[in-house]
């Protein structure tokens, strides 16, 4: 980044109203209303950077804007950290390269187009790496053998849907964001489409220096430990089951939160377990 660009995006992850400035910057490119949710979603984006990342299902109708969101989010993330799919053949996710995946944002436009890659999906939500034996035939000697394969996550992931029941498998792993159908999110969507048939489509230049802006304060964002002092005091519903996977969950998204904001933490130090020192922010 050139020095211009760097204090361009520290202004922006410094600014108090962090928070409102991205949710505003999302409006102004086309997405109006759904405020939780694009944060939320944000975050997951962000999260790709962490050591758990985050993953999430945008469910709804037809035509209440779910392609659109996910579009969006994977718009924000510097283009070199995310993959967007419309389908995956059942196999290819584990015989991508090693790293491919590695702190990426994996967004699949619809969950159909994933279902075949769903169990590989899955183990990199939850192990963070692929691993699987395969018999390839020697170059050399003809003779079958086997050959390990290893494919690194861990991964950020969305996915959309318009299906009313989902495999518990797949949303144990992932927020549920439910988006806005009621007739007055319906209005200020069209009131936008107007918009955009006016003046505003030849503020093409603007759009595309907020979106690299984006891009540029998310590359700023350092890899370090975020330590959440009160999560001892925090308490979560025990009686089902799967809330052995909500609770990291509700951490991750504690510690996503605090990671967009590293700017505007002071940076402490601890000694690591081999002595040496690390830096750390607190939530």
């Amino acid at each position: 980044l050139t020095d211009a660009q760097k204090l361009e995006a520290l202004e922006f992850l410094q600014s108090a109203n962090l928070v409102r400035r991205l949710q505003a910057d999302m409006e102004e490119l086309g997405y109006v209303g759904e405020e939780r949710g694009k944060l939320l979603m944000y975050l997951v984006g962000v999260s790709r950077k962490l050591e758990s990342p985050m993953s999430a299902i945008i469910r709804s109708q037809s035509g209440a804007g779910k392609s659109g969101l996910a579009g969006l989010v994977a718009q924000l993330v510097p283009p070199e950290d995310v993959v967007h799919y419309s389908r995956v053949s059942a196999h290819a996710l584990a015989y991508a390269e090693k790293t491919a995946y590695k702190h990426k944002l994996l967004v699949m436009e619809e969950r159909v187009g994933g279902e075949a890659a769903d169990y590989y999906i899955r183990i990199m939500q939850s192990g963070h790496v692929i691993r699987q034996s395969v018999t390839i035939k020697d170059p050399n000697t003809g003779k079958m053998v086997a050959q390990d394969v290893e494919v690194e996550g861990p991964i950020a992931y969305i996915e959309t849907t318009t299906a009313s029941v989902l495999n518990a498998e797949n949303t144990s792993r992932c927020f549920e964001v439910y988006l806005d159908e009621s007739e007055e999110q319906t209005a200020r969507i069209h009131q936008r489409q107007r918009e955009a048939k006016g003046m505003l489509r030849l503020r093409t230049t603007d759009r595309q220096r907020l979106i690299e802006r984006h891009h540029n304060a998310q590359r700023m964002l350092e890899k370090m430990p975020v330590v959440i002092p009160y999560a001892g005091h925090l308490t979560f519903p025990t009686k089902w089951l799967r809330t052995r996977r909500d609770n990291e969950r509700f951490l991750s998204l504690i510690e996503a939160s605090a990671f967009l904001h590293q700017y505007q933490r002071p940076r402490k130090t601890a000694r690591g377990s081999d002595g040496e020192e690390v830096a750390y922010i607190e939530a």
